[in-house]
């Protein structure tokens, strides 16, 4: 990974540009990263993992189930007679 100011990036772009084909370039400002530079080619292969990972999220979904019903049910039920229980409380 390389590292540069934007006041470099600004004077160098297309030296940059070309060293993004090969390496990650991270522009700092103020001594911040603030944006980074990569090749068109890892930025498919990062949204490839990307795809895959929620891919894999959705398959485990639907198989195990969205929500727990049951569960989100009882919650709901619970929450609902706390809140009533302590409406009742606070009444003068």
């Amino acid at each position: 990974m390389l590292k540069v100011s934007e006041d470099e990036i600004a004077h160098e772009l297309d030296r940059y540009l070309h060293q993004a084909l090969t390496q990650t370039v991270v522009v700092e400002k103020a001594d911040r990263t603030s944006v980074v530079v990569l090749s068109l080619a890892e930025f498919e292969r990062l949204q490839e993992v990307d795809d895959q990972h929620w891919a894999e999220a959705v398959r485990k979904a639907n198989v195990e189930g969205y929500l727990d019903h049951e569960r989100e049910v009882r919650t709901r039920l619970a929450t609902a007679m706390r809140a009533r229980r302590l409406a009742c409380i606070r009444k003068p």
